[in-house]
């Protein structure tokens, strides 16, 4: 007999966990299906930025995560020299998780990036944050079903949801699981993309890169730059970076490849590690992995009952940290939109929001990331061969490269990246008639431009404004009269809508929120905002039904 569920899961990486989280937080019951009997044990991915770090603020998850990420009274450091043991030649610093969380007044004057989020930059590898996800997942029993060991075969769709054959990887015990809806959050060779034969398109593959991830318990004085975040290597035989595990004792080496043609799999681990040190070290070697640099989109995203999210949408370079982070978008941005539909109030073109919300962010971060590897590239193809030389000569070439590598450096003020995307021309935000606010990846405009993000600002009593919004729709009434809303919105309990009306009298949140009345979604989006009331529509249920020329016409007449 069939297991039932409304949303089957297929992956439990951190996207997938993610999703199954905030589903079954939601109250919709899922089945998540990993193969996998433990968490990974590679890294992977190593950074978790301000919005990814805003939305797990949202399940009270960011102290935990904090004690598994990197230790909190360092900064957050960027070192790039020629090899790690020899010439240091630029160091980009950005504020530490202690200057974050203690919002410390003096770093808040240096790293404007602390005044658009409670949070910055999190490097936490993926080893340690999907304990964290998986121990929240496990709380959500028996809500959400977490199905370890496990792997999907093959599936088969109807109009009315999806019927997937699932096996034990321990005995190779068959089930059949059927399910309303399915996503795949089953990883860049995802089974069911191909299945689906579903294209990738964009760049593809950009060169490859083999990772060494390895213990060296003394690597610190080995090259005695400090604790850092990343180091960068420059020199012709060893370009690539040092990525920081655990701070103390776990780090991993990514070694790149500018040759397109050079062999890539036949390597010495104690040479590529020793000529990019500078010096032989000790070390235990733990893994070895062979990759590209992607910059790929799936052609589709939603094929009848079922969606793709994460690596199985979108490829990246790492160069931006923003690979895992947009999956983590995905999946927060799917999750109400399912357990709307289920619920009831959710019209029957709401799901399709999904792709065309998410697909141009990823197009949108994965240019960002192919840039930032381009420009790495350029100036790696750049570097003298014997950039290491002693004398005058030495020296010049040095500062010629350190030059180059501190506009370089610039990428990496990506708080514009994480922080300032926005949702433009979706069904289920409503313009407002002003101009889009400028997308930089450095700089936050902080804005309720529909589509937006809705704004951080700290309050009088200390919250964030990230705090007033709940799982449903809020609607802000900056000034504090509510009267007129709650009438004018009365129809939203008819369908079962969940909006709260919130009275904000804080005058630092109603300067930042610009207009009267802003209404969020429940992935903290904002979804419309006006100086009056809407004299037609009423907007909430307009979003929550995809009516979207109904509500734009009706809030273009008001």
């Amino acid at each position: 007999m069939a297991l039932e569920t409304s949303v089957l899961v297929v992956g439990g990486g951190p996207v997938g966990l993610t999703l199954a989280i905030d589903l079954a937080r939601r109250g919709v019951d899922c089945i998540l299906v990993e193969r996998r009997e433990t968490t990974t044990e590679h890294p992977k991915a190593t950074l978790l930025g301000a919005r990814s770090m805003e939305l797990y603020r949202r399940w009270g998850l960011d102290e935990a995560i904090y004690e598994k990420a990197l230790p909190p009274e360092h900064n957050y450091f960027i070192i790039f020299a020629t090899r790690l043991a020899k010439q240091e030649l630029y160091r980009f610093t950005s504020p530490s998780i202690d200057q974050v969380r203690n919002r410390d007044p003096e770093a808040a004057k240096r790293f404007r990036e602390l005044a658009w989020s409670p949070y910055g930059k999190t490097q936490i590898g993926q080893q340690n944050l999907e304990p964290v996800l998986v121990d929240e997942a496990l709380r959500q029993a028996p809500t959400l079903d977490f199905m370890r060991g496990w792997r999907m075969e093959s599936f088969e769709q109807d109009s009315d949801g999806v019927t997937a054959s699932i096996v034990a990887e321990r005995d190779d015990t068959r089930r059949q699981i059927r399910a309303r809806y399915m996503v795949a959050c089953d990883g860049g060779t995802s089974r069911v993309r191909k299945a689906l034969n579903i294209p990738m398109n964009g760049r593809g593959a950009m060169r490859a890169n083999t990772s060494f991830y390895f213990r060296a318990p003394d690597f610190l004085n080995v090259h005695g730059l400090g604790v850092a975040n990343l180091y960068f290597v420059f020199a012709d035989d060893s370009f690539g970076v040092f990525t920081a595990i655990d701070g103390k004792e776990l780090w991993n080496y990514q070694y790149y490849f500018l040759d397109p043609a050079k062999e890539t799999r036949d390597l010495d681990p104690a040479l590529v590690l020793t000529r990019a040190v500078g010096k032989p070290f000790d070390f235990d070697l733990l893994d070895v992995t062979h990759w590209h640099h992607h910059q790929s989109i799936a052609a589709k995203w939603r094929v009848g009952n079922i969606f793709l999210a994460g690596d199985a949408a979108h490829l990246f370079a790492p160069t931006g940290g923003v690979g895992m982070n947009t999956g983590i978008g995905d999946a927060c941005d799917l999750a109400w939109k399912l357990a709307s539909t289920l619920d009831g109030w959710g019209g029957p073109s709401l799901l399709d929001s999904y792709e065309a919300e998410r697909k141009p962010i990823a197009i949108r971060n994965s240019l960002i990331s192919a840039t930032n590897s381009d420009k790495i590239d350029l100036i790696m193809a750049e570097t003298p061969p014997d950039i290491d030389r002693d004398g005058p000569e030495g020296d010049a070439m040095r500062v010629e490269l350190a030059a180059k590598i501190k506009w370089l450096a610039r990428q990496f003020n990506s708080a514009g990246t994480h922080l300032g995307y926005r949702y433009a021309d979706s069904p289920i935000c409503v313009p407002d008639g002003s101009p889009e606010p400028p997308d930089d990846t450095a700089v936050v405009v902080p804005s309720t431009w529909p589509g937006s993000r809705a704004p951080h600002v700290w309050l009088e009593d200390g919250r964030s404004s990230l705090d007033l919004f709940g799982d449903g729709f809020t609607l802000l009434v900056l000034g504090g009269e509510v009267e007129a809303t709650c009438s004018y919105f009365s129809e939203a309990s008819s369908i079962r809508l969940p909006l709260a009306i919130v009275p904000v009298r804080d005058p630092v949140l109603k300067n930042a929120f610009e207009t009267r009345y802003v209404l969020v979604r429940p992935d903290g989006h904002v979804a419309w905002r006006g100086h009056d009331l809407p004299s037609e529509a009423d907007i909430a249920i307009a979003c929550a039904r995809s009516a979207g020329s109904s509500v734009r016409a009706s809030a273009s007449n008001s």
